[in-house]
């Protein structure tokens, strides 16, 4: 039989319904993550690759500001697969 594998995070004996149990806390997710999530469990893929196509060609008069939505978009586009699936997903939306 495999053994599942040790999750992450620190490990401490506390007590369960008076037994002594090893409790394992998980880490803090990064804000990358949380990011992600956020996005899969609030929007479909189709408008995940809508806004990123939008972010795509949004421009300002910030360079900064510029630079932080190109981040975003490509974060949105690997979110949904790539460049490719992301392409796949603006055609079936008409974008």
């Amino acid at each position: 039989m495999k053994r599942a594998r040790a999750a992450t995070g620190k490990v401490y004996d506390a007590e369960v319904d008076g037994k002594k149990r090893r409790v394992t806390v998980p880490e803090n997710p990064k804000p990358e993550d949380m990011l992600n999530d956020a996005l899969r469990e609030n929007l479909s893929p189709h408008a995940v690759a809508a806004i990123a196509a939008f972010c795509q060609t949004a421009t300002t008069q910030r360079d900064d500001v510029d630079r932080q939505i190109r981040w975003f978009a490509d974060r949105l586009i690997e979110l949904v697969g790539g460049g490719d699936e992301h392409n796949r997903l603006c055609e079936d939306v008409r974008l």
